[in-house]
């Protein structure tokens, strides 16, 4: 029988997925850059995004939402491997 360890050490595919949290870490912190670039745009009138939300409470569904949930996963897996 082999151990967890054995098995991540065995694992020959891209280090980014090696663990069930790190795509969900890079994902966020990818959307937190693009969230944030949108949110500007919004609130300087350059674009308008169909959502029923202004810009402030848009910014404030999509951080605990968007953000917040894919952390939240990623924080959850971190404890899968032990």
């Amino acid at each position: 029988m082999t151990t967890s360890a054995e098995k991540i050490r065995a694992w020959k595919g891209p280090a980014i997925l090696s663990f069930g949290f790190r795509p969900f870490f890079l994902l966020a912190g990818i959307w937190a850059a693009l969230a944030m670039a949108l949110w500007v745009l919004m609130l300087t009138g350059r674009d308008v995004l169909p959502t029923a939300f202004d810009p402030v409470s848009w910014h404030a569904h999509e951080f605990l939402f968007g953000y917040l949930g894919a952390v939240l996963a990623g924080f959850l897996l971190t404890a899968v491997p032990n």
